[in-house]
């Protein structure tokens, strides 16, 4: 298509994860994503606590926790249909005319993945690209925001209030 198909696919990968990323930082909110996040992973460890203790566990407290990560788990998936359905419009279309383009292309795969596989079909090749930059992508998205959160925190706390 442009250079190579494998250098298009990864291209089209890094193009992908990108559109990706930023439909889900339009449509959700990230700060009530991670908030929502850290309160599984508190209310999972306590439940995890619980279990160590075997028959012992109090039923109530067992059945209250369970209750809680329900509530937590139906809250974090209400954004959801909204960034599949988004997703769903931007990506078939282009993945469509991504598999029109390459279809039947059979690509050397890179090192260390080249030890096992010599060759994959390209949708393999595309996965795996997708995969690898979606990580990174996601990474550095991560880091932004966090640093954004650290700067605005550090903002209120030397602002000086007025009297």
């Amino acid at each position: 298509m442009f250079l190579n198909p494998a250098m298009d696919l990864v291209l089209i990968s890094a193009l992908f994860a990108v559109i990706s990323q930023t439909l889900q930082t339009v449509l959700t909110n990230r700060k009530e994503v991670r908030k929502s996040q850290k309160k599984m992973q508190e209310t999972n460890k306590r439940y995890k606590e619980l279990m160590k203790q075997g028959g012992k566990a109090d039923p109530q407290e067992v059945e209250k926790i369970q209750k809680e990560m329900m509530e937590i788990t139906t809250a974090s998936m209400k954004s959801m249909p909204k960034l599949m359905i988004a997703n769903m419009i931007v990506f078939i279309p282009l993945f469509a005319f991504v598999h029109q383009t390459y279809d039947g292309t059979r690509l050397p795969f890179f090192p260390p993945f080249s030890w096992v596989w010599a060759e994959v079909d390209w949708f393999w090749y595309y996965v795996l690209c997708s995969l690898l930059i979606s990580l990174f992508v996601n990474h550095v998205m991560n880091w932004h925001h966090e640093k954004k959160e650290k700067e605005h925190t550090q903002t209120i706390i030397t602002t000086p209030t007025k009297e």
